[in-house]
């Protein structure tokens, strides 16, 4: 059975073309199939009024480039698919020199000079395509997010805000509004915002630990640990989750989880140093932050 990229692929209207990238962008971010079937068809309707009205410039532009710039659009998506994000850039750019109201195309490069670390040139290209569609909610979350990379948090709020409020929604909104709120101290919206996002995409551990250290903040010590220790089962390598639990553990008493937890997070510097010490060396750290530094300065 064809997957839906490989259906998109063979599709050379801008439906295919929109369908297949809106796969990929979803699956960078942790959707599963199933939800990638649901959000292709709550945007069918856009994708459908954005195809009609690519076909409606043909008086104007000529269906030779509308269809060579669907084309076009097509094979740079392709290129988007492989990772090829440079050869995609350039088969969206010359997509939007034979149709410059491709909306489409606009998007999908931006999302690529995003990948190449190029902001500036990702949030220009969403800038226009919102240009061309103001009432596009997934562009303007993407563009919330380049704002966010750029430290425009005010910016990114109001673009993520807008999103969410416009409709649909997707995972992203929510996951970027999320980390968003809990550096403003906006601790209760970046719970809100967690729970909507790991509805639609339950093994974002990221999003665990955004959520437990919510909780922790305002003093659910009993969920952040739940959240935290999640974030361990999904990615047993983070290291950063195990000492945040290690303090959590600590404000509920657990001192042996604490420890165990502390040295985890920091083998490489505990390494050698006998258990009996580590113990006392663990509560002590933990007790007083600032220790680590010392502790860390001691040991290399």
């Amino acid at each position: 059975m064809l997957s839906i990229a490989e259906v998109a692929m063979r599709d050379e209207t801008p439906i295919g073309a929109a369908t297949s990238w809106v796969y990929s962008h979803s699956m960078s971010s942790h959707h599963t199939l199933a939800q990638v079937v649901s959000f292709v068809l709550i945007i069918a309707p856009f994708i459908f009024s954005a195809a009609a009205f690519a076909e409606c410039e043909g008086p104007c532009a000529g269906q030779t480039n509308i269809a060579a710039s669907n084309k076009l659009n097509r094979l740079g998506h392709r290129e988007y698919d492989r990772r090829n994000f440079k050869s995609a850039v350039d088969y969206y750019t010359r997509a939007i020199r034979l149709n410059p109201k491709l909306t489409l195309a606009y998007a999908c490069r931006g999302d690529c000079f995003e990948k190449l670390g190029d902001c500036s040139k990702a949030l220009d290209d969403y800038k226009q395509a919102l240009k061309l569609n103001p009432r596009d909610s997934f562009v303007l979350g993407l563009r919330g997010e380049e704002k966010l990379h750029l430290n425009d948090k005010a910016g990114a709020l109001a673009d993520f805000d807008a999103a969410i409020l416009m409709g649909p929604t997707y995972f992203f909104m929510y996951s970027g509004r999320a980390k968003l709120r809990a550096e403003l101290k906006d601790f209760a919206g970046a719970i809100a915002d967690c729970n909507k996002a790991l509805l639609m995409c339950p093994i974002a551990s990221d999003l665990y630990v955004c959520r437990g250290k919510a909780f922790e903040a305002i003093g659910n010590l009993a969920e952040a640990h739940r959240d935290l220790s999640k974030a361990i089962q999904l990615h047993p390598n983070d290291l950063y989750s195990y000492e945040r639990r290690a303090y959590i553990n600590f404000k509920l008493g657990n001192i042996a989880g604490a420890t165990s937890d502390y040295i985890r997070a920091h083998a490489d510097y505990f390494s050698e140093i006998p258990a009996a010490i580590l113990i006392l060396l663990g509560i002590k750290i933990l007790q007083s932050p600032l220790a680590v530094i010392n502790t860390r300065s001691c040991l290399r």
